[in-house]
């Protein structure tokens, strides 16, 4: 039996979209969900992310030899800006922690983060120190520092994201486990309706008029299955933007381009 990939957030979305594309090429999966995993044949350990106690308490439940891990869970700005920086930022790296000495070599780490890292407006220091938190209580000592709300500490979390896991998969290059994180733009979840109300709706027509839709979780998902898979054997490292062209289309006029329609 293979060693199972273990996800976070896979009750919905990109989660368990992720979760049925696994399922289809027979992999095994372990789920990571304040709700149960509604996939046949797919245990769930229930956790509250936003717990530092209840992360450490699921990941004993876990087993001793891990297929890959892929961090897909997160809250919106909607959430307090504690919530969202503990789900986001802190359970993420708790959980690598935790989990590091299972992880088969040859595996991978994959972070889901966001486009909207690019609206962080946090300084490199700052950021630098938020990746560093190693509780509850360091957490709130850097909101007291860095006072924001929700939408803001959404922005930053995603920034933490992309740049920890660089680092990350250097650090890991010796054990032969690889580190990506995936960026996606707007995507049809269970969520969008949050990011509507946190980002504004009109920004959100801007995104899907720019490339024509929002994505499907399906699609993010598909990035996510290779990015685990011993196919990307040598993909590591990077943040993968899955966002059907938005930043293309946010580019200055190529001249090269634009000659193709003469």
């Amino acid at each position: 039996m293979n060693a199972p990939i273990v996800i976070t957030g896979g009750a919905s979305g990109i989660g368990l979209a992720l979760v049925h594309r696994l399922r289809a090429r027979s992999a095994e999966v372990l789920v990571l969900d304040r709700n149960h995993c509604p996939a046949p044949g797919v245990a769930t350990v229930i956790c509250n992310l936003a717990d530092p106690a209840a992360v450490h308490a699921a990941t004993i439940k876990l087993p001793d030899i891990i297929g890959g891990l892929a961090n897909v869970a997160g809250v919106p700005g909607t959430a307090p800006a504690h919530t969202v920086l503990a789900v986001n930022v802190l359970a993420p790296r708790l959980l690598v922690g935790d989990l590091l000495d299972r992880i088969a070599p040859g595996t991978a780490i994959v972070n889901v983060a966001s486009v909207a890292a690019h609206r962080n407006t946090q300084p490199p220091e700052a950021i630098a120190a938020l990746a560093a938190v190693g509780g509850l209580g360091e957490l709130d000592a850097w909101l007291h520092e860095h006072p924001m709300e929700g939408p803001a500490a959404y922005d930053t979390s995603k920034r933490v994201l992309v740049d920890w896991t660089r680092a990350l998969a250097a650090h890991l290059i010796g054990r032969r486990i690889r580190a990506l994180s995936i960026s996606p733009g707007p995507v049809e979840t269970p969520i969008l309706a949050d990011f509507t109300a946190s980002m504004g709706a009109e920004a959100m027509q801007r995104s899907a008029g720019a490339v024509g839709r929002h994505g499907r979780p399906d699609e993010v998902a598909a990035v996510a299955e290779f990015a685990l898979s011993p196919e990307a054997s040598w993909l590591n490292g990077i943040d993968i933007p899955v966002e059907g062209g938005l930043f293309a289309t946010r580019s200055a006029p190529f001249p090269v381009a634009e000659g193709i329609h003469r």
